[in-house]
């Protein structure tokens, strides 16, 4: 079961936001309790080796990074 989820990006990205804010909508639907914070410090979105925004990091494991997944990406990850 997934723990935590981190969405990794700068203060003005607007894909990261608004990433941030689908995967907190999945998770109001599907009834889950699962943190999910947004990582803007350069030098913490370095350790995961990321180098495009926004990437998904679920339980400290990089799932994608430079794009949007799809809903259904993100609910299979949740699940």
């Amino acid at each position: 079961m997934v723990k935590s989820i981190k969405v990794l990006g700068s203060d003005c990205c607007s894909n990261c936001t608004n990433l941030k804010n689908k995967i907190e909508e999945i998770i109001k639907e599907n009834n889950l309790s699962i943190e999910v914070q947004k990582v803007t410090d350069i030098v913490e979105v370095m350790k995961y080796g990321v180098m495009s925004a926004p990437a998904v990091v679920i339980d400290e494991k990089v799932k994608c990074s430079g794009r949007i997944p799809s809903d259904k990406e993100l609910n299979k990850w949740l699940s």
